[in-house]
């Protein structure tokens, strides 16, 4: 499984943090049975150099308790930050590679989710399952050992009622959980959330505002619901957990009576073993919260791992166009494919100094077509780069050799420089200005203050629509590869400029295969 190699390398320290949480936990059982034996004998008025050994050894114990403690929590949380980051590095890797087609099936809440909460949720299999559970199991073990040295009868019922403790508990706990399954409320929530951003200003204008946030409320309400059964069925456990305390601490009470009346056992050890099994019992008290979440946990493990599992035969498709000199780009009666739109089949060729002019009404698909190009959509029909068909051909080298100016390019609040420098990241002023040249910004730029390092502002507000769309038509350009696709490159210029930069592109492109959607004649 995926998740289980990401966890490999943080192995070790999970095995050094369980390690110091056993030990914090048995620096407890130390403390309370040696508080126990010295509270005993102090009430016989010994001499205080009798105590003086327990009187350090309770100090040790409760300084240590909180040592080993602190330390395990830095190694737990140390090695779940470095999982989760890890995970969701991965997480966007595959998203990156295989968005959007490939997982097309995906809503963006359910993906969301998975991203942010999944990740957060998969932290807890061994902060508060596995850890936990054997630290306690072993700090137990320990406290019962104590006893068995001191009445082995006692110890043998106070293990018999540990173990049932431990098997019963998990067994309610696990077994509740597994009747909940809360994910499809939770991904409904997501998407609700996300389809009410989207749709904010419609609501408000249209009223139906209210109508959304009531529908995310109930979402809300029955996730609420499934949270109050996993609390009550943490609330049975630690019920369980009293009870099988209280028959520990009486048993071990009346087999020490028996054993200090036969003369087994010394009087001042009667209360350690009372009282030991406060602590033993008590250690177990995170079983009951933890596994109450355990099916949301392996859940989530299970969908994330499916998730990082999906494969497009990356390795099989690679280097299928390096070899190859001739980047005409083909489509054969393409018809992109899009839930409940049909569209009408496309044909054309690609060639270099033959650019391939798509023109028609809005919906008809020529945005479309672009996007089964570089892999955003399936399609039906035939789509070949140099003879390859492009559905073997792997998204990575897609990138590679394919570039695209969407509709709706994104410039982001950062500097004009670093826009551009996503299209080559390497890039050098001069070859920024050349750019710039073409789409005629550069007098732009020289007239502001801070020139190419002018923050651009949320959203472009900076900045006209003209001169947004000439940026990112700039940061297409920056880019070299063989083949391009434009999606309304020229989209708020006016005529005299639309046909200035047009020439401008074509000239600089004309050794390349080039794709343009547009509403004009070029």
């Amino acid at each position: 499984m995926m998740i289980w190699r990401l966890i490999k390398p943080f192995r070790r320290r999970l095995i050094y943090a369980g390690l110091l949480s056993s030990v914090s936990l048995m620096m407890a059982v130390g403390l309370l049975g040696v508080s126990a034996w010295l509270i005993s004998m102090a009430s016989t008025k010994p001499p205080i150099l009798v105590l003086q050994v327990a009187i350090v050894a309770v100090r040790f114990f409760g300084l240590g308790r909180g040592v080993f403690k602190y330390f395990s929590r830095i190694l737990e949380h140390d090695a779940a930050l470095r999982i989760q980051n890890l995970l969701r590095v991965s997480i966007y890797q595959k998203l990156e590679r295989y968005l959007p087609a490939h997982f097309a099936k995906l809503k963006r809440g359910s993906m969301l989710r998975q991203v942010v909460n999944e990740t957060e949720e998969i932290q807890d299999l061994w902060l508060r399952l596995f850890l936990p559970w054997a630290s306690s199991i072993i700090a137990g073990v320990a406290g019962i050992s104590i006893i068995m040295w001191l009445t082995p009868q006692a110890a043998l019922f106070i293990f018999i009622l540990f173990v049932f403790a431990i098997v019963l508990i998990t067994f309610i706990s696990a077994f509740s959980s597994a009747r909940v399954n809360y994910r499809p409320l939770a991904d409904a929530i997501f998407n609700q959330v996300m389809q009410s951003c989207d749709a904010a200003k419609e609501a408000q204008v249209f009223g139906f505002d209210s109508n959304l946030k009531s529908e995310i409320n109930n979402a809300q309400l029955q996730l609420d619901a499934i949270d109050k059964k996993e609390s009550k069925t943490a609330g049975i456990g630690s019920a369980l957990l009293f009870i099988f305390t209280g028959a520990a601490v009486i048993t071990g009470f009346l087999q020490a009576a028996t054993a200090y009346a036969d003369g087994n056992l010394a009087g001042i050890n009667v209360a350690v073993v009372t009282l030991l099994p406060l602590v033993i019992f008590d250690n177990l008290n995170v079983i009951s919260t933890a596994f109450a979440k355990l099916r949301p946990i392996m859940q989530a493990v299970d969908n994330l791992d499916s998730l990082l599992s999906q494969s497009e035969g990356e390795e099989k498709q690679s280097n299928l166009l390096a070899g190859i000199s001739n980047f005409d780009l083909a489509f054969s009666s393409v018809k992109p494919v899009l839930a409940e739109i049909s569209f009408a089949p496309i044909t054309g060729v690609a060639k270099p100094k033959q650019p391939l002019i798509v023109m028609g009404k809005s919906g008809s698909g020529k945005s479309s077509l672009l996007y089964s190009t570089v892999g955003f959509l399936p399609y039906e029909g035939s789509i070949t780069v140099g003879g390859i068909e492009l559905s073997n051909i792997s998204n990575s080298e897609r990138e590679k050799y394919i570039s695209m100016l969407l509709q709706d390019d994104y410039l982001f609040s950062s500097s004009i420089r670093e826009n551009l420098k996503i299209g080559k990241i390497d890039a050098t002023d001069e070859e920024l200005m050349q750019v710039l040249s073409v789409v005629e910004l550069t007098e732009l730029i020289a007239s502001l203050p801070d020139g190419l390092d002018t923050h651009i502002g949320a959203y472009g507000y900076n900045f006209s629509g003209g001169e947004k769309q000439r940026m990112k038509l700039a940061r297409v350009l920056l880019r070299d590869t063989p083949i391009y696709l434009l999606d309304e490159p020229f989209e708020y210029l006016d005529k005299e400029l639309f046909s200035r930069i047009s020439e401008r592109i074509k000239l600089r492109l004309s050794d390349k295969t080039l794709v343009v959607v547009s509403h004009l004649p070029i």
